[in-house]
C-alpha cells in the first residue's frame, strides 16, 4: 500500500510539472526609438511585463494570469503617453508602431481574434481621424469627435459584423448622444454579442435612450417636493420648460443655480418658460439646505435615492448636472443640454411656434 501512495505522489508532480501555464509573447519594432520603453497592464490593472526599448526593438514572454482588455504604453522616455486598449490571452503580439506617431494607435497582429478586431477598429479611426484633420488644416479642437468615432464604428462594424469586441467598443462610445443611429447599428450585431454583458448592458440603456428622442413624452418625475407633493402633469401652464438635474454636494451644479436666477431667468421670458429642479441627493437635508441656500424658487423633486433613483433610470441621467428641454405638452424637444446653450435653444424654441 505505501509503494502504492509513493508511485500516485510521483505521477502528480510529474503532472504539475508539465502543466503549460498560459505565456504571451511581445515582439515590437519601432524604428528610431532608442529610449523608450513598454509596459503592459492587465485587465486586473496589474503591471504585466514592461521592457527598456534601446535599438527598436523588443520582445517579452511572460505568464498570463488575467486574460481580457488590458492596456500598454509604448513611450520615449521623458514624453507622455496615451494607453493603448489591447485584447490579452495567451498566444503572439506582433507590434508594429511609428517612432514619430507613437500617439496613434499601433499596427498589432495577433493570434488573438478579439485583438485583431480592436486593431481593425482603432485603425480605421485613425484613418477617419486623419483624413478629417486634413480638411481643418490640422486643427485637431475643430474636429467633432464623437461623430468622427460613430463614423468609424459604423465602418467597422460594416466589416465586421459578427465581431466579439462590438459591444465592448460601443461601451467606450459617447452613443447616448446619437441614441438612433447607434441603435441600428446594435441591432445588426448577433446574438452571442447582445447577450453578453456588456451587449445586454447597452440594450437596455439604449432602450431608454430611444424612448428620449425628441418628440417622445417625456417620462413622469418620481420624486416629491419638500413638502410631500407629488408631480402633476396636469398643472403644467407654460410653453417651454427646463428640467434640471442636479444634486446639493456638485459645485458646478450650485454655480449654475446663480447663472440661472443672476441671468437666465432674466432673459427669457417667465411667463412662457417654467423650471423644474429634480435632485439626486440621498440625504433630505442636505437637498433642502441647498434649496434655501441658492434661494430656488421653482418646484423641486427627489425621492433621495441618489444614483439608485427611478428618475435616473427614467430619465438616462449619468452626470450631473443635466439639462432637458421640454414643451408645454410635456414631450421632449432636447436632451443633454449645455449649460450655456439653455437660453439660445429656449428663444429658438419659442420663436419658431
Amino acid at each position: 500500500m505505501k509503494n502504492y501512495f509513493l508511485i500516485f505522489a510521483g505521477v502528480l508532480m510529474v503532472a504539475s510539472c508539465t502543466t503549460k501555464q498560459p505565456h504571451i509573447t511581445f515582439s515590437g519594432n519601432v524604428p528610431g526609438l532608442n529610449d523608450g520603453t513598454f509596459l503592459v497592464t492587465d485587465s486586473a490593472g496589474q503591471n504585466l511585463a514592461g521592457q527598456n526599448i534601446t535599438n527598436g526593438t523588443f520582445k517579452i514572454d511572460t505568464i498570463l494570469e488575467n486574460k481580457g482588455y488590458g492596456s500598454f504604453t509604448l513611450q520615449k522616455n521623458g514624453e507622455k503617453a496615451a494607453p493603448v486598449e489591447v485584447y490579452l490571452e495567451p498566444g503572439q503580439y506582433t507590434i508594429e508602431a511609428s517612432v514619430k506617431h507613437l500617439d496613434q494607435y499601433p499596427n498589432i497582429k495577433s493570434s488573438s481574434a478579439i485583438q485583431n478586431d480592436l486593431t481593425a477598429y482603432y485603425t480605421t479611426q485613425e484613418k477617419i481621424i486623419e483624413k478629417k484633420m486634413n480638411s481643418v488644416f490640422g486643427i485637431r479642437e475643430k474636429l467633432d469627435m464623437d461623430k468622427l468615432k460613430l463614423e468609424a464604428f459604423q465602418s467597422f462594424i460594416k466589416q465586421h459584423p459578427d465581431s466579439k469586441a462590438a459591444a465592448h467598443l460601443m461601451l467606450g462610445l459617447n452613443y447616448e448622444k446619437d441614441a438612433e443611429a447607434y441603435s441600428a447599428i446594435y441591432s445588426k450585431l448577433n446574438t452571442d454579442v447582445k447577450n453578453t454583458e456588456e451587449g445586454k448592458f447597452i440594450g437596455n440603456k439604449l432602450g431608454v435612450m430611444m424612448k428620449l428622442l425628441p418628440g417622445a413624452t417625456g417620462p413622469g418625475i418620481a420624486g416629491k417636493t419638500p413638502d410631500g407633493k407629488a408631480f402633476d402633469q396636469s398643472q403644467l401652464n407654460k410653453r417651454v420648460y427646463v428640467v434640471e438635474f442636479w444634486k446639493a454636494g456638485n459645485q458646478v451644479s450650485r454655480l449654475n443655480h446663480q447663472d440661472m436666477i443672476k441671468s437666465l431667468l432674466k432673459n427669457v421670458d417667465v411667463s412662457k418658460v417654467g423650471f423644474i429642479s429634480i435632485s439626486m441627493d440621498t440625504k433630505r437635508e442636505w437637498w433642502t439646505k441647498a434649496i434655501a441656500d441658492d434661494k430656488l424658487s421653482w418646484p423641486q423633486y427627489s425621492d433621495l435615492k441618489g444614483d439608485d433613483s427611478a428618475d435616473a433610470e427614467r430619465w438616462a441621467i449619468t452626470k450631473v448636472p443635466t439639462y432637458y428641454i421640454l414643451n408645454g405638452k410635456w414631450q421632449i424637444v432636447q436632451r443633454d443640454v449645455d449649460f450655456g446653450k439653455l437660453e439660445a435653444t429656449i428663444n429658438d424654441y419659442l420663436s419658431k411656434r
